[in-house]
């Protein structure tokens, strides 16, 4: 009788993924990809992005945005989640990416997407947000 165990390690916590690629992201890009991730927090909280996203290396952990653009397609994400992770791509890898892409998201995604663009053209004082 062969007694297999296949072992897979635990998903690291979403929160602890979350800082360790915060701590990695220095560069401007990277940093705003990044905090686009976090703030949305769904999309990095899932195991199956993890896996596509973060590579580890001696120091730690990387966002691997290659990977994801070329694994993107196989994460079964819904139309608006598909058009947000698009978004980060192009900016995390300074691609263009088509304006109408935003129109599925809704108002939570559209926020974190406005947010990244201020940053990226180096403002801090445009607020985004509900308008009361």
């Amino acid at each position: 009788m062969t007694v297999r165990h296949d072992y897979t390690p635990p998903a690291p916590r979403p929160e602890l993924v979350a800082e360790r690629l915060r701590a990695w992201a220095t560069e401007n890009l990277d940093r705003i990809a990044v905090a686009m991730l976090i703030q949305e927090h769904e999309l990095l909280a899932r195991s199956a992005v993890q896996r596509v996203l973060v590579a580890q290396t001696d120091d730690g952990i990387r966002a691997n945005w290659i990977n994801l653009s070329l694994r993107l397609t196989d994460l079964e994400l819904d139309a608006a989640e598909y058009a947000f992770m698009e978004v980060v791509l192009a900016i995390a890898l300074g691609r263009q990416v088509l304006l109408d892409r935003v129109l599925p998201l809704g108002d939570r995604r559209l926020a974190v997407v406005l947010r990244a663009l201020a940053a990226w053209a180096g403002s801090d004082t445009i607020a985004v947000g509900t308008r009361s």
